[in-house]
Order: C-alpha cells, then sequence, then structure tokens
C-alpha cells in the first residue's frame, strides 16, 4: 500500500527514525540538565572562595591600616613633645627678654601690630564703581 510516505516500509522507517531522533533529543536534554547542575555546584563553590578570599584580604589590610596608625600616632606624639618643650622654652626667652628690655619688647609688639594691620588692610582690594548716568 501506498501512502504521503510511500509504502508501509518507508513509513515504518520514518516513525523509527523520527523515535530515533526525539530518544537523542530527549538524551541532549538530560546532558544539559546534568551540565547546568554540575555548573551551578562549581559558580556555588566559587562564590564561597571569593567571599573567604575578600575576607582574608579585608583582615590582612585591616592589619596593616592599624600598624600604620599606630606608628604615625607614636611619631605624631613624639614630635607633639618636641614641639611642646621647644614652645615652652620659647616662651621663658620671651619672658626674660621682656623683662631685661620692656621698652624694646613695647616697640616690637608696636610695630609688629602695625605692619600685620597694614598688611590686612592692604590685602582688601579697593575700587571704585564708576557709573554713567542715563537721563
Amino acid at each position: 500500500m501506498t501512502n504521503a510516505y510511500g509504502t508501509n516500509g518507508e513509513a515504518r522507517a520514518a516513525v523509527r527514525e523520527a523515535a530515533e531522533s526525539f530518544k537523542d533529543a530527549a538524551s541532549e536534554v538530560g546532558e544539559t540538565r546534568r551540565a547546568a547542575k554540575n555548573a551551578r555546584k562549581s559558580a556555588v563553590a566559587a562564590s564561597g572562595a571569593l567571599a573567604e578570599a575578600a575576607t582574608s584580604f579585608a583582615r590582612d589590610a585591616r592589619s596593616v591600616v592599624e600598624e600604620k596608625a599606630a606608628k604615625a600616632r607614636t611619631e605624631a606624639e613624639r614630635q607633639y613633645g618636641r614641639l611642646k618643650v621647644q614652645a615652652k622654652q620659647r616662651a621663658e626667652e620671651a619672658d626674660v627678654f621682656v623683662h631685661e628690655r620692656p621698652y624694646v619688647a613695647l616697640g616690637a609688639a608696636a610695630l609688629a601690630g602695625f605692619l600685620i594691620g597694614h598688611l590686612i588692610n592692604a590685602s582688601r582690594s579697593s575700587y571704585v564703581v564708576l557709573r554713567e548716568d542715563h537721563h
């Protein structure tokens, strides 16, 4: 007998071929699912490793920053102590100078005040605005 596929044998062969194609496709879908599942597991593992690496990096960075801050604090305290001693010495020297030569100290203070006042006044810009009156 003849049909759209030719003879009955040809139709059966076409059905068998279609069934084989369907089985192959189903097999590929299963393999794709397994591959996707494995990829998901790998991604989860990688994200965990990345999080652990980031935590470790942050811990190390914090340690370095704390160490540098401690060194800077120690140096600042040392410099502060040195400057405090120098300031005290200069204040004592100024006190002795003022008591030994009060008029010279008074004149120097007046001159310094005049110069500072002059510099402040000169730094202000003075300008004149000329307007034209339109009548």
